[in-house]
């Protein structure tokens, strides 16, 4: 990805993302609308299932643009949404700390879904055999998004009560942070 900053520049569609869901889970604990910049008619809510709410949010959050940045974020943010409703079931009533779990999951899955898409076929390539790459993808996965996670509360308690600029601020500290722990890994 070309270094750390360069990653944290290219990604910044993700922390953009990871703001705005953030904003509209928070607004919506609070009993307030959505962002208007999400273009969601809250009569077009009305009656969702949470999962077609979550999709909802999917779609307004980052729009099909065919591009494969876009399609991982979207990929991420969904994945972060459906673990959450499967721990919670509504994402309208979260908690502060959940929606920074949301918030960090997005991340970590998003940065996990670009190395795999720059660096994946490399890893398979390189092992043994395809299942021990395969294995090894798999564990990188892991071990990124346990990275982000790790940096975003890192960055979220230093910085403490936040409104939407600051959550974008965090969110590409806490990828360029990861992909620091890498390169010095010598990993990327």
């Amino acid at each position: 990805m070309g270094g750390s900053g360069n990653a944290a520049r290219r990604m910044g569609g993700s922390a953009k993302a990871a703001s705005t869901l953030h904003t509209a889970l928070t607004a919506l604990a609070n009993g307030e609308p959505l962002p208007q910049e999400l273009g969601i008619d809250p009569q077009a809510l009305a009656g969702l299932s949470p999962a077609d709410f979550a999709d909802a949010l999917v779609d307004a959050i980052r729009p099909l643009d065919g591009t494969q940045d876009a399609e991982a974020t979207r990929d991420s943010v969904a994945r972060a949404l459906s673990e959450m409703l499967d721990q919670n079931g509504d994402i309208t009533s979260l908690t502060p700390q959940q929606v920074d779990q949301v918030t960090a999951s997005t991340l970590g899955y998003d940065v996990a879904l670009r190395i795999e898409l720059d660096v994946g076929k490399a890893i398979i390539a390189k092992a043994p055999t395809k299942g021990e790459g395969l294995e090894r993808l798999q564990e990188m996965k892991d071990y990124v998004r346990e990275v982000v996670a790790a940096e975003y509360a890192s960055e979220r308690a230093s910085v403490g009560t936040v409104g939407q600029a600051a959550v974008e601020w965090i969110s590409r500290n806490a990828i360029q942070q990861a992909f620091e722990v890498f390169e010095e890994d010598g990993e990327l």
